[in-house]
């Protein structure tokens, strides 16, 4: 009997125990987050929150490279290495869309552009400067041109170079030989605009220049002899006719004017005399003493810098490799090297009030072409002129 009774109680003593040892195991279960709070005891945050935060850090840590490489790799491959120049912008002013496929999406640029007569050595010059990547980018006169009397550069041709320097090369100004691409522009225009096609070729000169003292920060004015009163008035006139970058929302807004340089070709050994040279920066001072162009930049001949000095530059003129000596030449070199590296040193000013990378410049240009096109000032001084 009594074996009988202590078999039922032996059971539910088992089974309490049982029971006992479940309700621990579950106990014992459930604080597993304990162990967790060990690995960041200093920290007053919970565990759920812990681990939260450890999931953003790691995908922040894991996010962030990817966003920083990405511009470096998908912007800068994406644009040509130019060996040759290619054409900017026709002779009746329609701008062309090639440079594009050569322009990176970046602000640290700089445009330079090139003007003067015909057969004064713009293009001449201009692949001087750019001669360390190909020789003679920029095409120049041979004796076809000079038997024809033609120009080689038609409308603006444009090289841009692995430091990000736009050169820009255009047709010669108030030139005789233009008179042939200038009727199908006229024709464009009304009968009322213009009176004679001699008018119309000096507004399209004078549109030209203006153009380029919009879009560049620096402008070559290639001479070769020591002055042209002609030539000083259509610099004169295309100041007045470049149009505004500001408007009514940019009130404090400095209006953009660029650099000149006056470079005389060609030039003899008695111009480089002190007294010839001190004669031509009077010449220049006094005559552009009330523009608003950037004459006094310190491009010139120096060694030293000078920031209120004019920017004058003499080119020695070269006849041949067997005419003249070799000092010569390389003199030319020098003053060549000297102007590139006064010239990529210059200070760049801001040409809008928002800042322009290489492609917004582009478009940029577009909006100041048409600007000049349907510019009333042009209109009218073209109505005016004899």
């Amino acid at each position: 009997m009594n074996v009988q009774k202590m078999i039922p109680v032996a059971s539910k003593d088992s089974e309490a125990k049982d029971s006992d040892v479940r309700g621990t195991i579950k106990v014992i279960d459930r604080p597993t987050f304990i162990l967790k709070t060990r690995e960041g005891e200093n920290r007053a945050v919970s565990p759920s929150q812990r681990n939260g935060g450890n999931k953003k850090e790691t995908d922040v840590s894991c996010n962030v490279p990817p966003k920083i490489q990405d511009p470096i790799r998908t912007v800068l491959p994406s644009c040509l290495e130019m060996t040759s120049c290619v054409k900017f912008m026709e002779e009746h002013m329609q701008l062309c869309e090639c440079p594009l496929e050569f322009l990176y999406d970046q602000q640290d640029f700089l445009v330079v552009g090139c003007l003067g007569a015909q057969g004064v050595g713009k293009s001449t010059i201009m692949s001087l400067l750019v001669s360390n990547y190909a020789s003679g980018i920029f095409p120049i006169q041979d004796t076809s041109h000079y038997e024809s009397g033609g120009n080689c550069t038609v409308g603006i041709d444009f090289f841009v170079t692995k430091n990000r320097v736009i050169y820009l090369d255009t047709q010669p100004i108030l030139s005789g030989s233009t008179v042939d691409y200038s009727t199908p522009y006229d024709q464009k225009k009304s009968t009322a605009d213009f009176v004679n096609v001699e008018t119309n070729l000096e507004l399209q000169s004078l549109q030209f220049a203006a153009f380029l003292f919009s879009v560049c920060h620096v402008i070559i004015f290639v001479q070769d002899w020591f002055v042209d009163p002609n030539l000083v008035r259509f610099l004169q006139t295309a100041e007045m006719l470049k149009p505004s970058s500001t408007s009514n929302m940019d009130q404090d807004y400095v209006e953009y004017y660029p650099h000149i340089v006056f470079v005389h070709n060609k030039a003899e050994l008695q111009d480089f005399t002190p007294c010839s040279m001190e004669k031509t920066k009077e010449f220049y001072s006094k005559v552009f003493s009330s523009s608003r162009l950037q004459t006094h930049s310190g491009l010139d001949m120096s060694n030293h810098t000078m920031e209120a000095g004019l920017n004058l530059f003499f080119i020695p003129r070269i006849k041949s490799e067997a005419d003249e000596p070799t000092t010569m030449r390389q003199n030319e070199r020098k003053l060549i090297e000297k102007l590139k590296t006064k010239i990529h040193g210059v200070n760049r000013n801001p040409m809008t009030p928002t800042t322009l990378t290489e492609k917004n410049w582009y478009h940029y240009v577009s909006r100041v072409m048409e600007a000049i096109k349907k510019s009333h000032l042009s209109s009218e001084y073209g109505r005016l002129m004899p």
